[in-house]
């Protein structure tokens, strides 16, 4: 199946005081331990919205459709609209987030083929938590289009069908937003 893949690494860190997408973690950036699962995967194509010179260059280097996001101070729905716009329109997408580095690349598969065989809105759920990646239906491309300001993908689940894929361990959902998420990631350093 034909998934483009949008990954969305425009935050402001404004929890963090500093692009928390650059800390280190297991000998690499946070942000490449999501670039070198999603080089893991068969997507058909990759969009990657950032504020970040040193990130769109990395992306570019990996074959990524690497696009500056210019509104980043807008929030989620600048990298939405990127994703939308510079993805094959035919295709359903998929949506990381750069800051997940404990997600797994069997966890994503298992959204993939759920989705290829009920195509919903398809996350990732454990322990009463949802999380990213998304996949949505290409039909859903107009309704994402027209998020505003920090609203993401999950604003539209509660009016549609989902499936909500149980994963095994929720540490893969856990994203690294302040300073004690980064320390608490840190454990998991084995």
């Amino acid at each position: 199946m034909n998934i483009s893949c949008i990954i969305m690494a425009s935050g402001l860190s404004k929890r963090m005081g500093e692009n928390k997408l650059l800390l280190e973690f297991k000998g690499k950036k946070l942000y490449e331990h999501t670039f070198d699962l999603v080089d893991s995967l068969n997507f058909s194509e990759v969009i990657l919205a950032s504020s970040f010179e040193e990130i769109l260059k990395d992306g570019q280097s990996r074959g990524y459709k690497a696009i500056m996001n210019e509104n980043n101070e807008e929030g989620k729905s600048a990298s939405i609209k990127i994703g939308i716009e510079n993805s094959n329109e035919d295709n359903p997408l998929i949506f990381f987030v750069a800051d997940q580095p404990l997600l797994s690349k069997e966890s994503v598969e298992k959204l993939i083929k759920t989705y290829e065989k009920n195509e919903v809105i398809t996350y990732p759920f454990v322990n009463r938590r949802r999380g990213a990646p998304v996949i949505f239906p290409n039909t859903f491309r107009s309704a994402l289009h027209s998020l505003k300001g920090d609203a993401g993908g999950m604003a539209l689940v509660k009016d549609n069908p989902v499936n909500e894929v149980q994963i095994k361990d929720e540490r893969e959902l856990m994203d690294i937003d302040t300073y004690e998420s980064y320390e608490e990631l840190k454990e998991f350093n084995e």
